[in-house]
């Protein structure tokens, strides 16, 4: 949560610096399940955070100055000690036939200073010089007043500057590592992903009508996973019991999920929805009151002590908890958040249940569920003249590439058989 509300202080503070008014600020949060409280409270940050970005420019503008008007110190000094050679030529020009040919002509070198002629007696010093005591190599002269007074001091710089740069970490580069994908294993599913199946933490919404087959899909990845991969499941039941699920799935379909519970490979926990609806409700009734609590420190009914760090987790379903939030869809909205938050933190393949109409438009009751959703499956329940036939989409997938037909499919004694080479519509 913590991470998060950064990131809506970050983004916050983006839309002020652009013009966005405070309001739309706090609308566009309100809209996404951000109470008004923690709203305004983003907002304050972000504007302190604005405001401590704007105040080290002032003392940039400062030291500019401060280096601005430090030259002029070093002319008055040089103007005190310039050379007696270059005093008598100073106001005669730069191109005068007096001043600096003559001086050469005027100072004779004596023999022993041939070798080594004074910057002051020649011309070989000049910025454009090339030649050895020029630009491009070092003096082998003795320095002058000016240069002995500016010599210490860059010496100094010099070291100062070597002993920052020593300071400074060396940033080492590391290679990224990609989450692995999981295989679904639920007949011939994993053919439709380019990377054979979801990546770990990756939340998947499935969409469908009443017998379209979720919670046979769910549980058979559940079971699958167990029986071929030894990958610990957990499957969250808002409607059916436990005992239903285990005596339906052993009838229909052979699985034996009393004997995978009893090697600690599968847990199934009914959970009720309600109570879930009335300590969020308590919560967001604090939150008014004036006593805010952070909603992770909450002590919310499904964060229970798992038996262990699951590997694939199935919530069935999201549509008996919206309805147990009945006309707090504030609630439902913040609560729903919170748990796919939850579930990513697990590091799991997490399947969550919606219903929706046989041949859906909208796949959530509420709207958003599918935008918190890395992936969104829908089942469909289609009558072609006087019967109905089964298909499933995968409307998005962030993750991989994926096929974008509508694949049929059929509950057989096997449980979900999936034909990827078949056609929906036949004539």
């Amino acid at each position: 949560m913590v991470e998060n509300k950064n990131r809506l202080i970050d983004a916050t503070k983006r839309l002020i610096t652009s013009g966005t008014s405070e309001e739309e600020a706090m609308k566009s949060m309100t809209d996404i399940g951000v109470s008004e409280t923690e709203a305004k409270e983003i907002i304050e940050k972000a504007k302190e955070q604005k405001n401590k970005e704007n105040k080290p420019i002032e003392k940039n503008e400062k030291i500019n100055t401060t280096e601005k008007n430090a030259p002029k110190k070093n002319e008055e000094l040089s103007t005190k000690k310039e050379d007696p050679i270059i005093q008598k030529t100073e106001n005669k020009g730069f191109w005068g036939s007096k001043s600096f040919l003559k001086t050469k002509k005027e100072t004779k070198p004596s023999p022993e200073t041939k070798e080594t002629k004074s910057p002051s007696d020649t011309n070989e010093n000049d910025f454009w010089d090339s030649k050895q005591s020029g630009f491009f190599h070092k003096s082998k002269n003795k320095p002058t007043t000016n240069q002995k007074a500016i010599e210490p001091k860059i010496s100094n710089a010099l070291s100062n500057s070597k002993q920052t740069n020593h300071k400074v970490p060396h940033y080492e580069y590391k290679k990224m590592e990609f989450r692995k994908s999981v295989p679904v294993l639920v007949s011939d599913f994993d053919k439709l992903v380019d990377r054979g199946g979801f990546k770990k933490g990756d939340t998947i919404l499935i969409s469908g009508g009443a017998g379209t087959g979720k919670t046979t899909f769910g549980m058979q990845f559940i079971y699958e996973g167990a029986k071929k991969r030894k990958e610990k499941g957990v499957y969250l039941t808002l409607e059916e019991t436990p005992e239903k699920i285990k005596e339906n799935m052993m009838e229909n379909f052979g699985w034996d999920l009393d004997a995978l519970e009893k090697e600690g490979l599968i847990a199934i926990i009914k959970i009720d929805p309600l109570t879930i609806a009335r300590a969020v409700e308590a919560t967001l009734t604090k939150e008014r009151g004036g006593l805010y609590i952070e909603f992770e420190q909450f002590d919310l009914p499904f964060q229970f002590d798992l038996p262990f760090n699951p590997d694939r987790v199935v919530v069935d379903s999201l549509s008996a908890l919206s309805i147990a939030f009945v006309d707090n869809s504030q609630g439902y909205r913040q609560y729903l958040r919170h748990l796919f938050e939850t579930l990513e933190k697990y590091g799991s393949v997490n399947l969550v249940f919606g219903e929706t109409e046989q041949a859906p438009n909208i796949y959530s009751r509420m709207g958003i569920e599918e935008f918190l959703a890395d992936a969104v499956l829908v089942f469909y329940n289609i009558k072609i003249h006087n019967t109905r036939e089964n298909a499933l989409e995968i409307l998005k997938l962030r993750s991989s590439a994926h096929s974008k037909k509508l694949v049929p499919y059929k509950i057989t004694d096997n449980g979900f058989e999936i034909y990827v080479d078949q056609e929906i519509f036949r004539d």
